[in-house]
C-alpha cells in the first residue's frame, strides 16, 4: 500500500507551527528560569509606567521565574494568576498540537463563554484589589 505524499507533506506542515512555538516556549521558560527578570532590563509594564497602578499582569514574569525554580509562595506573591496563566498557555498549545495532528479535542476541554466572563471578572477584580491601599501583599 503506497502512502500519499501530499498527505504526508500536509501532516508535517500542520505540526510545524505547534512544534516551533513549543520550542520557543521552552527556550523562553529556560531563559526566565535561569535569569532573574528584574536584573535583565525587562521593559516595565506600560500600564504601570503610564498610570502608576499595578495591572493584573504585573509580576507575571517574576512569578514565572520563581515558580519554575520551585518557589511557589514567592511566585504567588508576585501574581496570583501565574499558575492559571501558565496552565492556559500549556493547554492552548496542547489543543493546537492535537488539532494539528488531526485529533478531535473533547468538548469538555473547551471553556464555555461563562467561564471566560468569570475569568475576565476575576482578572479585573484582582487588578482593582491589588491597587487598594493596605493590600501591598498582592503587588509584585
Amino acid at each position: 500500500m503506497a502512502i500519499d505524499q501530499t498527505f504526508v507533506t500536509r501532516a508535517r506542515t500542520a505540526v510545524a507551527g505547534p512544534i516551533a512555538c513549543g520550542c520557543g516556549l521552552a527556550a523562553c521558560a529556560a531563559f526566565v528560569t535561569i535569569v532573574e527578570p528584574g536584573d535583565t532590563g525587562v521593559p516595565a509594564c506600560p500600564f504601570r509606567a503610564l498610570t502608576g497602578w499595578w495591572c493584573p499582569g504585573c509580576g507575571l514574569t517574576r512569578a514565572t521565574h520563581h515558580l519554575l525554580r520551585g518557589q511557589v509562595g514567592t511566585a504567588l506573591r508576585y501574581n496570583l494568576f501565574v499558575v492559571l496563566v501558565l496552565a492556559a498557555i500549556a493547554g492552548s498549545w496542547a489543543t493546537w498540537m492535537l488539532e494539528a495532528n488531526g485529533r478531535r479535542v473533547p468538548g469538555w476541554r473547551r471553556i464555555p463563554a461563562v467561564g471566560w466572563v468569570a475569568f475576565g471578572a476575576a482578572v479585573v477584580g484582582f487588578g482593582v484589589i491589588r491597587n487598594l491601599p493596605g493590600v501591598s501583599g498582592l503587588r509584585g
